[in-house]
């Protein structure tokens, strides 16, 4: 779909309707709302944060997971999400990005209004003995929009990037714009001088922000590698260090997740060879930089590990997104329970800064479980079907290949809340009509009414059908609506697609597929996840999942804690395994967990997460 097209179409989404007039097709939108941002944890060898911060600051997103930024050196509350979803050809494997929506995934202001959206503040830095002679510069990379598009052009109320500074006073001073011209740029270096005496003070901070449109995602920046020292100048945009930029495809051929009884089906054809990332090279030479870098592939729980053979080569300076290639075949046993496959590449540069060297390495987790999915969980836009006052029903449809028979037990959706909510669709199985689309009648469909609001840390809708669905070689499963003058959005993973022509569109009782991304079949892939009818027990969290849980306070002086981190249901044990507590369902998901006066011991609190999986956290509750 063409930017101006995608324009259109998103005014024509904060306006509420379509002209009768535009031909039927997929629509793509911004996102109107997202789960909220996770808490950074923090590092357990980091301890308290001191009152000020002093020089160098450096933070290049690279040293925590998904979520708000890092406290030790950010304020968390502005909004700003930490990732490496949204940006275009990144400089490095993380990046902050900025726009309408806040921290807790909703909408700033309503359709059309243009204010304030996300904030990045840095913690308090101390610069009392700095002076104009120092030559200290705050530099930062910036891009403005992302995969999903550009930023509105900026006209009389802004839509634009800031930076500033904190006086002595404690007033902002704003000493950057920029303002949008309506296109997506690629990573740009700006460089800032520090060099006024009412910014020379013990608290100085600095701080990026963003105007926008506020109803959605749309009007979005990032920024990346952001550095504040003392001797440097206005030109000093090279670094010794050469990084990992894209985040790694899948461990599968063809999918982001496979039942792990269609994956033992034919490992061979399911199991990628090669791993893909690119690295950028910050260094402005003149000299190339060899380097090398060496990739595995590890089963959890309970490995094996396959190590695959090490690579290289030599990365001219300051080159950009350069191919980073693990080539090998991996060993997995073909056992019936559920198992993760951790995928990790690491570049071998013989840095030794400590600031930098987190991203040299990048991993990536591939699901074999119960449901198949071509998206990664996270949606970057949304879809939805075309809008018509009057006519009939119009279908979604995802075709999907198996290695051998199966029954579909349910189908999990991801719902876009603020168009979704309370409209009433179906769910569907059809079988192939041997012309490579969906029969005219499906074999199986289910109503459902999407809630207004899903437990906290759920972002999947899962429809079971009334009974087990038996399908065969291929099928196809989607969702329909009546036709309606409003549009109703489900979620859109940019950063994975399902195959050409995979995604059909029944408009007027007719199936249309494309086999290139269009209107129709947008390059992305629809988050809609079959779920086979085996039973998969539940699993403990990959460590890196684990990471992002946190309970706090901890210790607790009475019960109460809080969670950080999304999640289905809590449960309490005690040092010797014993249930003292399960959370009701009617609490199910809640941030804070209220257990009973406990007495005071070491308990572990058990969180199961809405994909299955389990978290353990231990909790220290002391007398009262």
């Amino acid at each position: 779909m063409t930017h101006s097209l995608r324009f259109l179409l998103g005014i024509l989404a904060l306006l509420g309707g379509l002209p009768l007039a535009v031909p039927a097709q997929v629509l793509v939108h911004p996102l109107g709302a997202e789960p909220a941002h996770a808490a950074s944890p923090a590092p357990q060898s980091a301890g308290r944060r001191p009152a000020a911060l002093t020089l160098p600051f450096f933070d290049d997103f690279a040293r925590q997971p998904e979520g708000r930024p890092d406290a030790q050196r950010w304020e968390t509350a502005g909004g700003a999400l930490v990732n490496n979803r949204f940006p275009r050809r990144p400089l490095t494997k993380g990046v902050a990005t900025l726009d309408g929506l806040n921290a807790q995934g909703r909408a700033r202001g309503p359709i059309s209004f243009i204010g304030d959206g996300d904030s990045l503040v840095s913690q308090p830095l101390d610069l009392s003995r700095l002076t104009a002679t120092d030559n200290a510069y705050l530099s930062f990379f910036w891009q403005a929009g992302t995969i999903f598009g550009p930023p509105a052009p900026s006209g009389t109320r802004p839509i634009a990037l800031y930076v500033d500074f904190l006086d002595k006073d404690q007033q902002w001073q704003q000493v950057w714009q920029l303002r949008s011209r309506g296109d997506t740029t690629n990573f740009r270096f700006k460089s800032l001088p520090v060099n006024q005496a009412q910014f020379f003070h013990s608290a100085f901070q600095f701080r990026f922000r963003v105007s926008g449109y506020l109803y959605n995602n749309r009007d979005a920046w990032s920024v990346d590698y952001v550095r504040l020292d003392r001797n440097r100048t206005a030109t000093d945009s090279t670094y010794r260090d050469i990084a990992i930029s894209r985040a790694l495809p899948s461990a599968l051929k063809r999918y982001t997740a496979l039942p792990v009884a269609q994956f033992n089906q034919n490992p061979t054809q399911e199991l990628t060879d090669r791993i893909v990332t690119t690295a950028n090279n910050l260094d402005i030479g003149p000299a190339p930089t060899p380097i090398t870098w060496t990739g595995t592939l590890e089963v959890l729980p309970g490995g094996p590990t396959t190590q695959f053979p090490t690579a290289g080569r030599s990365l001219d300076a300051n080159s950009r997104q350069q191919p980073i290639v693990v080539s090998g075949t991996a060993a997995v046993p073909l056992t019936t329970t559920p198992k993760f496959l951790r995928q990790r590449v690491t570049l071998l540069t013989n840095e030794t800064s400590p600031l930098t060297q987190p991203n040299d390495t990048i991993t990536r987790i591939t699901e074999l479980g119960n449901y198949f999915a071509y998206d990664d969980g996270t949606a970057e836009s949304s879809v939805s079907l075309p809008v018509a006052s009057t006519g009939p029903a119009s279908y979604l449809a995802l075709r999907f290949d198996l290695n051998r028979a199966d029954q579909i037990r349910a189908i999990r959706l991801y719902p876009v809340l603020t168009t979704a909510a309370g409209r009433t669709i179906s769910l569907n199985i059809w079988d192939d009509d041997g012309t490579g689309k969906p029969t005219a009648t499906p074999k199986a469909t289910k109503s459902y009414t999407i809630p207004a609001r899903l437990p906290a840390g759920q972002s999947f809708v899962e429809i079971a059908f009334d009974a087990p669905v038996p399908v065969s070689t291929r099928f196809y499963a989607g969702y329909g609506q009546a036709a309606s003058p409003q549009f109703v959005e489900f979620g859109l993973d940019l950063n994975n697609s399902s195959p050409p022509g995979y995604l059909l569109l029944n408009a007027l009782n007719v199936w249309s597929v494309n086999n290139t991304a269009t209107a129709n079949s947008p390059a992305g892939a629809l988050m809609l996840r079959p779920v086979t009818g085996s039973t998969v027990t539940s699993s403990t969290a990959p460590d890196e999942v684990a990471a992002t849980y946190q309970l706090y306070p901890n210790p607790s002086p009475s019960g109460r804690v809080t969670v950080q981190g999304r999640y289905a249901r809590a449960t309490a044990l005690d040092a010797l395994g014993r249930v003292v507590w399960e959370q009701p369902a009617a609490q199910a998901g809640q941030a804070q967990l209220q257990l009973p006066p406990l007495p005071a011991s070491v308990y572990f609190v058990r969180l199961t997460l809405p994909d299955g999986l389990v978290v353990t956290k231990r909790l220290s509750v002391l007398a009262p």
